[in-house]
């Protein structure tokens, strides 16, 4: 009886643990000029799971891996759609020099790597996008497009079995 007890109350109090914020895109803009089209935004929340830092500081290669999309809003029809592209920002913790190495990729191919012996300023980084001439369109009036990022952040367990993905929702913004 006793233990039945001990066993309920664990059990009840699990889900009043607070669960840490989800992660949101925020600060979504997307600006044309002479043709081409410049994505800034930034990944909150993305670090308040102590399992990410925790990979980070073990050395484990930790991504991020942002969905870019481009195009037409047509309002009650289907949506046009122009381009897409994938930024992918991996870090990995060298122990013998103290350092993280962050590679930055653009659609597969490596755009820059950094070293950082700071960890705010790796995380701050992994977590801000700014693609200036990510898109071209050419010709196509520019006020009529919309872009919408999603990232996907790691892969969890759930029950230390069943594989899930941490991922932020769907952030449209309309091209100025």
């Amino acid at each position: 009886m006793r233990t039945s007890l001990v066993l309920l109350t664990i059990l009840l109090a699990a889900p009043l643990r607070a669960a840490p914020p989800s992660p949101t895109i925020e600060q979504l803009s997307a600006t044309a000029a002479a043709g081409k089209v410049s994505v800034r935004f930034t990944l909150a929340g993305a670090f308040s799971n102590d399992e990410m830092v925790e990979a980070l500081k073990s050395g484990l290669p930790t991504s991020f891996t942002y969905s870019i999309e481009i195009f037409r809003d047509r309002p009650n029809w289907f949506d046009d759609s122009i381009a897409n592209a994938r930024v992918e920002v991996i870090c990995t913790y060298n122990s013998l020099t103290r350092e993280y190495l962050l590679n930055y990729r653009r659609d597969k191919k490596l755009v820059r790597s950094e070293t950082f012996t700071d960890l705010a300023a790796l995380e701050r980084q992994m977590a801000t996008v700014n693609e200036a001439d990510l898109f071209d369109l050419g010709d196509r009036k520019p006020w009529k497009h919309r872009v919408r990022v999603k990232a996907d952040l790691m892969r969890g367990w759930l029950m230390y079995v069943i594989p899930w993905e941490v991922s932020t929702r769907w952030r449209e913004a309309r091209v100025r």
